[in-house]
């Protein structure tokens, strides 16, 4: 029987960089102290020792904290996503920054008339790819309703208004070629229909990242979107404090509506 794979936010690399980074200093900690004229380096390499086994600790328990085999908080923020999408069901479904599938699967079994697609870059940064999407919509008997391709987020490979629904997760500020963020999440609504549905999250309270967001979300719903709402989902889901912190989930927001 197969079972699903959806990978984890925190890359795989990331945790065996840090580690790596602990043993290097850890050694060089050690050589300095019984190297007489490395002796001043041993304080720098004590300290460094110290940041990289906080920051390696820190992040394997963020890991164990959003694995769906662990502490689910992954599919706590994807059930979230998913129940602000106001949509009947009927037509076709785009989740843009598809990762492993795991929030167009979820779609798929909330809405089993659906077809839905995945599109996503899968770069070399993260532990998803495209054969891990289609194993995973296979496990969980969705792979006839679903599919996955590649394709960039500024540039979407769909003509104007010709879905019904749209999702996305924690993408848009990953996506840096030079256009602003709102011009992207303007191409994301022009694939979708007139009175199509739209549930999209990202880091959207990070002034960072997209200055004041209530002013894009004021600007959409002029003249891209008949309905539009923002929410603070670091409040609605929970997240807990302790991932607040700068650049993680900080800011976590999500807009809402139909075109």
């Amino acid at each position: 029987m197969l079972k699903p794979d959806y990978g984890n936010w925190i890359p795989k690399k990331l945790l065996a960089l840090l580690y790596s980074a602990c043993l290097a200093s850890a050694v060089l900690l050690c050589v300095a102290v019984n190297c007489e004229w490395w002796l001043p380096l041993a304080v720098f390499f004590a300290v460094f020792l110290c940041v990289s086994l906080f920051f390696a600790c820190y992040m394997t328990v963020f890991y164990r904290a959003f694995s769906f085999s662990g502490g689910g908080m992954m599919g706590k923020v994807h059930e979230y996503v998913a129940q602000h999408l106001s949509w009947t069901g009927n037509g076709r479904l785009l989740d843009v920054g598809c990762g492993a599938g795991a929030l167009t699967i979820r779609c798929a079994k909330r809405f089993p008339q659906a077809e839905c697609t995945g599109v996503d870059y899968w770069g070399f940064k993260w532990d998803y790819n495209q054969s891990m999407c289609r194993h995973n919509a296979e496990a969980e008997n969705v792979n006839e309703r679903c599919k996955f391709m590649h394709g960039d987020a500024n540039h979407l490979e769909f003509e104007d208004e010709s879905l019904d629904a749209i999702v996305s997760n924690f993408v848009y500020h990953e996506v840096n070629d030079g256009r602003s963020k709102e011009e992207l999440l303007r191409e994301t609504l022009r694939v979708l229909k007139k009175g199509g549905c739209f549930a999209l999250q990202d880091l959207f309270g990070q002034k960072s990242v997209y200055g004041d967001f209530r002013q894009i979300v004021e600007r959409l719903g002029k003249d891209v979107v008949s309905e539009i709402h923002y929410a603070d989902s670091c409040k609605e889901i929970p997240i807990p404090k302790w991932m607040q912190i700068p650049g993680m989930l900080t800011g976590v927001g999500i807009i809402y509506g139909k075109k």
